[in-house]
Parts: C-alpha cells; structure tokens; sequence
C-alpha cells in the first residue's frame, strides 16, 4: 500500500515570526522520519518563509491573504494537493484577532467540497481566550475528524464545545530547540557575551512582547529589585505583531526608571541566543496575564534551562497542577512588588541542582516531541486517542 498524502496547513512556517512556526516543523520532520505519508505544508507567501530548512517533505507557500473572502481559495488549494488528511494548525499570527474565525468558515466549507478528506485540527491557545469568544472556533471543531491539544485546560474548553472525547487528542509539547548543558562554563560564556558582570542577579523573559505578558510589569519588579541587590534584566524576545507600540513603552519605562544600563534587550533572538540568555539567568519570570500553564513553551524553555520559575496562576481560569509539581512560584500579573518578591525568595533560596535537572529531564524535546508526533499520527489514522501520561515531577 503507498503512502497517505498529508497537508498540514498552517499561516507560519519557520522564518514567519510565530510561535507555531517551529511547532509545524517538528510535526512535519517527525511524521516523515516514522513513514507512511507524504508530507506537504501549505502556508503563507511570505518573503520571510525559509522553505530550504524543510527535510523531507515539500513546503508550498502560496497563501497570499487570510482573510475570510479567502477561504474558498484556500479549500482549493488544499483539494489540488490531493490529501488523505489536512492538519489543521489554529491560530496562527496569521489568523489572529478579527481573522481568528477563517478556519470556522475554511474548515467546514472544505468538509463540503471534499468531504473525503480527514480533517485534523491542532487548536493552539483555546482556554486563554474569553469563555464568551471561544464559540468562534466550534464550527472548526463540528466539521473535524479529530481535534488535538497540547494541556488539560485547552482539552476541557474542547469538550465544552461538545466534541465527543473520542474524537479528543492531547498531545504534549516541548521547547523547539535544546538549551545549553547548565555549567559554571556556560553561565560565564553567556554573561560574557551579554555584558553582565559575574556576580550580579539575573531576571529573564522570553517570549512575545506584548501586553498580555506584563513586561511592563517585570521591568517596575526590577526598578523595586535594585534598591536591594545588583539585578540584570534580559527581554530576549521582540513585539509581538500589531505590539510595536507596548514594546516601545517597555523600553521607555525602563529609561524613565533609570534601567537603561540594567536591562539588556535582545529583540527577535535566534535559538542560540534563547539558550545564551537562560544560561546567564538566574530566575524566568513570565507574568502571563490570565495565568500559566505546561503548554507555554517559554516556560518549558526556562524548566529545560533549569531556572526556578515566577509567573503567574489566575484560578479565575484555571490553576495547573503540574506548574506546582515543577516547584514555580506565582505572584499576581500586575503586582510588580509581589513579582520582586518571589524573585528574591528564589535568589535567597534556589532549588537544589539536582532537583532543577531531574525536573528538566521530564521535558526532554527529543521524548515529548515524539510523544507528540504519535498522538498526531493516531489522531490521522482515526485511532482512538490514548492519553499521554501527566508529567509527574521529583520533589
């Protein structure tokens, strides 16, 4: 029997600044290393596009506009591919905000066209929406064979939309490159190619900058830390699309608070210069304005770096216990002086090493991405779904 052909549709790919983008392209590598299908992804024209770091499969990006009068052309597109199965990737930076609803209108109309081919759908970031707007996305769910998430809050926000739990993947993530060995070595090489004196504290974020992250925050938390301790901040990460003007008040805020020297700003950062900035921190501090959860991969990129955690759980929403099994410790998303608080309490008190890698072994990319790629794979074939094991850490 020949392979399946599969198209993943997607708005990003590597080289389109977007948190899926790496994701696709582990879904994509690890499906072809297993066999059995023919892998296509079908995303954006967009100059920014790497399609030469594509192995194995075919990257075709001829999307020219996400818009919702596009659909139809996006369904044609899909049916000239010839797909067994499309894979659905929702949202991207793509079709976000006022556009987060196309794959509602694209998924069931590609349903009706072509109703052979099996339609999956990886729904990123469900739960930390509004209850009251998440029905945008249900039509996308009804018309799909199978729906995948990464974490237990995404999985419960699915089944309010009354998808049957057969038809429910759950999928676990990890950060989409390696961080560096956590040595004396390299906390040294990194402060040096950063600029940061040896004994000083260092504070990180990575991520997005954008409001619903509260950097604005972390900088106040470390205006209040430096009248105690000599404190570095490192933002390794640029705006988010459309945040352009928060990320400038961010910088502005830290001149005004005489943090200029203080706080180092990588802008957009390359895998090596991710893992460079977590080696030289001391504590991750990302205040998520609607709380955290195991599915945010800058905080799995901090956990793999072996740094204590601060960020922040809204039980309005929900509350993770697995962050609590990884030791975090939480302060509320707008209280820079609780945030000083719970750095300092890391600072005085760190985790034992030993603690911190066993902890970090728990979320090797290498186990938990093809993890990843077997419930994709399931999800494909209409297997029933076999729910990964929670992570369970030392401790």
């Amino acid at each position: 029997m020949g392979k399946q052909r599969l198209v993943i549709l997607s708005g990003s790919f590597p080289g389109v600044l977007c948190g899926v983008s790496g994701h696709v392209q582990l879904i994509a590598e690890g499906v072809v290393r297993r066999g059995g299908y023919e892998v296509l992804v079908l995303t954006s024209a967009d100059r920014a596009l790497r399609p030469e770091t594509a192995k194995g499969y075919e990257v075709k990006g001829v999307i020219e506009d996400w818009g919702y009068l596009s659909a139809r052309r996006i369904c044609r597109e899909i049916i000239k591919l010839g797909p067994n199965v499309v894979h659905i990737q929702n949202p991207t930076v793509k079709y976000t905000g006022w556009r987060s609803g196309l794959m509602s209108v694209a998924g069931p109309l590609l349903k009706k066209m072509a109703p052979s081919i099996r339609i999956v759908v990886t729904q990123h970031d469900i739960a930390i929406g509004a209850p009251a707007f998440r029905w945008r996305y249900y039509p996308l769910f009804w018309a799909a064979e199978a729906v995948i998430v990464s974490n237990r809050r995404d999985y419960q926000a699915v089944l309010e939309a009354g998808i049957d739990p057969r038809r429910l993947y759950r999928a676990p993530v990890s950060a989409h490159f390696k961080m560096h060995p956590r040595t004396k070595a390299t906390r040294s090489a990194a402060r040096r190619k950063f600029k940061i004196p040896r004994q000083a504290a260092v504070a990180a974020y990575f991520g997005f900058v954008h409001p619903g992250r509260n950097v604005d925050v972390l900088v106040r938390a470390l205006s209040i830390l430096r009248s105690r301790i000599k404190v570095y901040g490192l933002i390794i990460g640029g705006p988010f699309a459309g945040a352009e003007a928060y990320y400038d008040q961010c910088q502005s805020l830290a001149r005004r608070l005489g943090l200029a020297g203080q706080i180092i700003w990588t802008g957009y950062a390359t895998p090596e210069q991710v893992a460079d900035g977590l080696a030289a921190a001391d504590v991750f501090v990302s205040l998520l304005e609607r709380g955290a959860d195991l599915r945010n991969t800058s905080i799995i990129s901090a956990i793999l770096a072996q740094l204590p955690v601060v960020t922040t759980c809204n039980e309005r929403y929900y509350r993770d216990p697995e962050l609590d099994e990884m030791g975090c410790r939480y302060a509320p998303a707008r209280d820079p002086a609780a945030a000083a608080e719970a750095v300092i309490g890391f600072l005085d008190n760190p985790p034992p090493r030993k603690l911190l890698s066993q902890r970090a072994a728990l979320l090797d990319p290498e186990k938990i991405w093809a993890q990843h790629v077997e419930v994709n794979l399931r999800a494909y074939r209409g297997a029933l779904p076999t729910d990964f094991n929670s992570v369970r850490p030392p401790g």
